[in-house]
């Protein structure tokens, strides 16, 4: 377990992810993974599947990101229910099918899949970044096909990555669809919620996963995962409304900056 420092470490990282979620519907997983990684490298020597913990926990943080972000852009009046639903339901099916193939997977190449990802994504945030965001007017109903789409590619970044895939539904929404950056971050925290709830249900369901603590779910820790969560919780709230009354190039400013981290984690794994 623990000690007190270490827990108020984690709480302090958790309010700075809930604040970064909230504030651009993205689940807040850059500042999940790079904590983790360095929770679960104590335990590499005792044969942990180190990629999949640290994926699961990362997950299983998101899922309480999106769900406190999604709770008070409701009360803003700014939850859509229609795109949340068609791209968080066909997210769930892939992130969870990914999920389980992750596990035995011998194919996979993180490095190639962090180049791939590179290319498809970065133009798409550059984009959006210069696109001038269209005025919050009613918006027609968008094929469902399209937000079909979006979310199965959405999932498999999700479950690939542990980053929760608004990373890919934000520029995707905003760009490819048109959404307003303020209805694009709150549909990605929507639908956030659907594809993280499939996968923190099979990971948390892993009984016999290594045990590193007492208080252990399956493969999700709990004394990492909860005082970070309780962060989480607490400060997601407040990046939403950070994200209501920001002007979008400032928001945009802050996405293309956080995108541009998500790289260098991807690539050179700057923090560990």
């Amino acid at each position: 377990m623990p000690g007190v420092e270490q827990l108020l470490i984690f709480l302090l990282f958790g309010l700075l992810s809930g604040l970064i979620g909230g504030f651009l519907g993205v689940g807040g997983g850059t500042v999940y993974v790079p904590v983790l990684t360095a929770w679960f490298g104590a335990y590499q020597h005792l044969g942990v599947p180190f990629v999949t913990f640290i994926i699961g926990n990362s997950l299983f943080l998101t899922l309480i990101s999106g769900l406190s972000g999604s709770w008070k852009q409701y009360k803003l009046g700014n939850f859509h229910l229609r795109e949340v639903l068609w791209v968080g339901l066909s997210g769930a099916s892939t992130a969870l099918l990914t999920s389980v193939l992750l596990e035995q997977a011998v194919w996979f190449e993180k490095k190639t899949f962090s180049m791939v990802f590179t290319i498809i994504l970065l133009p798409l945030v550059v984009r959006m970044f210069f696109k001038k965001d269209k005025a919050p007017s009613h918006i027609p109903d968008t094929p469902w096909q399209y937000l079909f789409a979006i979310g199965l590619l959405s999932g498999v970044v999700s479950a690939i990555t542990g980053l929760g895939g608004g990373v890919v539904m934000v520029p995707l929404l905003a760009d490819f669809l048109g959404f307003p950056l303020r209805r694009a971050s709150s549909v990605s925290l929507g639908a956030i919620v659907l594809m993280a709830t499939s996968t923190v249900s099979w990971y948390a369901l892993q009984f016999d996963a290594p045990r590193l603590s007492e208080w252990q779910f399956g493969m999700l820790a709990l004394p990492a995962v909860f005082p970070m969560g309780i962060g989480v919780m607490l400060a997601a709230p407040w990046g939403v409304r950070l994200g209501a009354i920001s002007k979008p190039f400032y928001t945009k400013t802050f996405f293309l900056l956080f995108f541009i981290l998500v790289i260098l984690q991807m690539h050179f794994n700057i923090f560990g």
